[in-house]
């Protein structure tokens, strides 16, 4: 079989340099949020205008890692006034009032997104990691991935597990219990934005506190300023990482909506389908189209099985016909 071709995303956003001064949200309760101004956490409440003026079309006005304006007048808390155009955003699809499906900002202004799975317990299952590359690439982001629980087998067999799924990354293979490859994660999560996502049981809770030692006092810290830890909106946080960097963590999750997606996008998501020679029709769902390069490279090896099944399905949770 020909060797596949490595991951090459397209760049989606010129540049994700913040000012250094700026004050970014950290973690949001409602219509309040505390920020952050690189030395400490301090809350504020957000301006009835900009709740007004907020996109319908989203269940959030304000999210983790929104760079805002504060006005402070003698008023018990701060306002924010306004809010920085996002250059990023990873968001998700979530139910609103009488059923309508509205776009849930998790994390904005990331430079990566950090997507941990798992070795085993759970097993790694690479149609996860499909989903979050999907809405990485969608918000400007670079998808990157963490394979967690290392210790219940070997790196060695973690890394036949990702090749037998043809997941298109160099992953970094870590365990939160013994500390095996910690280093390498953090020199990928160094000087940069980072949200850091996955699903339920894959150990990222763990590897946060391996991560950021202090984050339970920090947790703790912001309980106790916002005195409205039960009634959070959302329980994505920031910390700042001890050698350079922010880290957004967010909840895992047991399932991940995608919203209205295009066919493109899915097809974005596999290397192998995104860079495949120009079908004779355009568009094309690389179904049952004739003249269809993808099909062609199903036959002669260039697109592996695997891959082709994964683009199936996520069309299909996707709902694209």
């Amino acid at each position: 079989m020909p060797p596949r071709r490595p991951l090459d995303y397209p760049r989606r956003i010129a540049t994700t340099a913040r000012n250094a001064a700026s004050t970014i949200v950290a973690q949001v309760f409602g219509t309040t949020a505390l920020i952050w101004d690189g030395r400490t956490l301090r809350e504020a409440v957000l301006a009835n205008r900009l709740k007004a003026e907020a996109d319908k079309s989203r269940s959030n006005a304000l999210a983790v890692g929104d760079e805002v304006t504060l006005e402070d007048e003698g008023a018990s808390l701060p306002t924010i006034v306004a809010i920085a155009p996002r250059r990023t955003r990873l968001e998700r699809a979530a139910t609103g009032s009488q059923g309508r499906i509205l776009m849930q900002v998790i994390a904005a202004n990331a430079e990566q997104a950090m997507i941990v799975s798992s070795f085993a317990d759970p097993p790694f299952r690479p149609g996860l990691v499909d989903r979050w590359t999907l809405l990485a690439l969608r918000g400007g982001m670079d998808p990157a991935l963490c394979v967690n629980k290392v210790d219940l087998g070997s790196e060695e067999e973690a890394a036949v597990e990702v090749e037998k799924g043809k997941v298109p990354f160099e992953p970094v293979y870590v365990s939160a219990e013994t500390g095996h490859g910690l280093d390498a994660l953090r020199a990928r999560l160094a000087n940069r934005m980072t949200v850091l996502v996955g699903h339920s049981g894959v150990g990222k809770s763990s590897l946060l506190r391996r991560l950021v030692p202090n984050c339970d006092a920090l947790v703790a810290e912001v309980s106790h300023k916002s005195r409205k830890g039960r009634h959070t909106t959302t329980s994505s946080r920031l910390y700042p990482l001890p050698d350079g960097g922010l880290l957004i963590d967010t909840p895992g999750v047991r399932s991940v909506l995608l919203g209205p997606t295009e066919p493109a996008e899915v097809a974005g998501v596999f290397s192998e389908i995104a860079h495949a020679p120009a079908c004779r029709f355009s568009p094309c769902s690389h179904r049952s189209e004739p003249g269809c390069s993808v099909l062609q490279g199903l036959e002669d090896g260039t697109v592996p099985r695997e891959v082709y099944t994964r683009y199936r399905k996520l069309l299909e949770e996707a709902g694209l016909p």
